[in-house]
C-alpha cells in the first residue's frame, strides 16, 4: 500500500527550534471486543494497547495537544484514566476532562444528573469545581469555540421547551443564548467553524421520522442571525444502525468540517435507501439497537460526499455498489485524506482511507480479530506506535 503525504510523520517547529516529531495515527473503536485500536494512514502499524489496565474494555477519549497523553475510559467500571504516551505511566483520573481552557490551568467539565444539565470548570485533577451554568434538560453535543470563551451545546427534556434545541453559552458571563428551536425538528451535535463564525449541525425531521434515521446538514452563524440548509430531502445518515444480529452497532452519525473548515463531509443516503435494521410502526419504542433484522428490505445505501461550505456544492467522492453503507468521516489534519467506516449489509464496520477529492480509497483493517470499527478519530502522537 503506498505511503500518502498524511501519513508521513508531521514535523512542527517553533521559535525556539523543533518540536519532538509527531505521528499521523488514526484511531479507532472495536465494538465486539470493546477495544482501543489504532493505525498508521499508510496500513501499518495496527495496534490495540492495553494501557497498562489488561483485560479491561477501553476507550480513548481526549488526547493532549502535544501528542503525549491520552484520556481512557474503562468500560467496566466507568472510572477515567490519564496515560502518558512517554512514560508509559497510567495516573486514574476523577473527571474526563472535555477541553482546556485559554491559560491551560482550568478546564471545561459538563455533567447532567437527575435531569439537570451544568457546565463547570476545574483543576487538571478535578479540584476546585466552579459552576458556570446550569439548566433543567439533557445537554450533550459539545463544542468549544476556538478562543476557548464560549460552549455550544444541544439540549433536550428541558420541561416546557421543544425538543433538541442548540444554544451558545458565555463562559464569562453566564449568558445563555438561543440559536435554533422548532418543534418539527431535532436540532443536534453543533460544531464549531475554525473562524468561530458558523455553526454546524443537523435537523431531524422526527414527526416524519420516528426513527430519528435521516437529517439534513445545516449552518448557523454562531450568534443564530443565519440559517442554511445545505441538503435537501432528510438525505443525510442520522442514526447509522449497521452490522450482524450477533453484533448490531448504532449510534449518531456526524456531518465534519475540514481542517481549514472550507469543506464538510458527510454520508448522503441514496434515493429510497433502507438499512437492514428499519424501524417498525409496530415497535414505535425500539431504539437502533434493538430493532428486527430484515437483510431482505436493504436497499440503496450512502455516499461518502463533501461539501463546500461556501457554494454549498456536494461532491460524492465515494460511491460503492448498492446496498453498501459509508460514513463515519474523519479528515487528516492536513486536509488531504479523510477516514471513513464502510459497512455492507450483514457486515460489520472496516475501516477505509481516501483522498478528500475521491482518489486512493484503500482498505486498513477490519479491527481487533475481525470484530469490526466504528467511531474513528484522526490524531497525531508524539510516539512512532502506540
Amino acid at each position: 500500500m503506498a505511503l500518502g503525504a498524511s501519513a508521513k510523520v508531521a514535523k512542527a517547529k517553533s521559535d525556539k527550534g523543533n518540536k519532538p516529531m509527531l505521528t499521523d495515527m488514526i484511531v479507532y473503536f472495536t465494538s465486539n471486543a470493546q477495544r482501543v485500536g489504532a493505525i498508521r494512514p499508510d496500513g501499518s502499524n495496527e495496534r490495540y494497547p492495553e494501557f497498562g489496565l489488561a483485560g479491561q474494555p477501553l476507550r480513548m477519549g481526549k488526547v493532549s495537544a502535544d501528542g503525549k497523553q491520552a484520556e481512557v475510559l474503562n468500560l467496566k467500571d466507568s472510572k477515567y484514566w490519564r496515560y502518558d504516551f512517554i512514560t508509559k505511566s497510567i495516573q486514574q483520573i476523577n473527571l474526563p476532562t472535555f477541553e482546556a481552557l485559554p491559560g491551560g490551568t482550568r478546564y471545561l467539565h459538563t455533567d447532567n444528573i437527575d435531569n439537570v444539565f451544568t457546565v463547570f470548570t476545574s483543576d487538571a485533577d478535578g479540584g476546585n469545581r466552579t459552576n458556570v451554568y446550569s439548566s433543567p434538560g439533557y445537554g450533550y453535543g459539545l463544542g468549544l469555540s476556538p478562543d476557548g470563551a464560549k460552549l455550544a451545546y444541544h439540549i433536550t427534556g428541558t420541561p416546557g421547551r421543544n425538543s433538541y434545541e442548540i444554544y451558545v453559552l458565555d463562559l464569562k458571563s453566564g449568558k445563555n443564548q438561543l440559536i435554533i428551536s422548532d418543534p418539527k425538528y431535532i436540532h443536534f451535535g453543533p460544531e464549531w467553524s475554525k473562524d468561530g463564525k458558523w455553526l454546524l449541525y443537523q435537523r431531524c425531521a422526527h414527526q416524519q421520522d420516528p426513527g430519528h434515521d435521516r437529517s439534513d446538514v445545516c449552518l448557523s452563524r454562531s450568534d443564530g442571525s443565519e440559517q442554511r440548509v445545505l441538503t435537501k430531502g432528510q438525505s443525510h445518515w442520522f442514526a447509522a444502525a449497521f452490522g450482524t444480529p450477533e453484533q448490531h452497532s448504532s449510534g449518531s452519525n456526524r456531518p465534519v468540517w475540514s481542517p481549514d473548515c472550507s469543506k464538510i463531509a458527510c454520508a448522503l443516503l441514496l434515493p429510497d435507501s433502507r438499512t437492514a435494521w428499519p424501524w417498525a410502526a409496530d415497535r414505535p419504542d425500539t431504539d437502533h439497537f434493538n430493532r428486527d433484522y430484515h437483510p431482505e428490505q436493504a436497499r440503496g445505501g450512502t455516499r461518502l460526499c463533501v461539501i463546500d461550505a461556501r457554494t454549498g456544492k456536494i461532491t460524492p467522492i465515494v460511491r460503492d455498489k448498492t446496498p453498501t453503507w459509508n460514513f463515519r468521516p474523519a479528515w487528516s489534519p492536513d486536509g488531504k485524506q479523510i477516514a471513513f467506516v464502510r459497512a455492507d449489509v450483514g457486515c460489520l464496520g472496516e475501516l477505509w482511507i481516501v483522498d478528500a477529492d475521491g482518489g486512493n480509497k484503500q482498505f486498513l483493517t477490519h479491527g481487533y480479530s475481525g470484530t469490526g470499527v466504528d467511531y474513528p478519530t484522526w490524531q497525531r502522537f508524539a510516539v512512532p506506535s502506540l
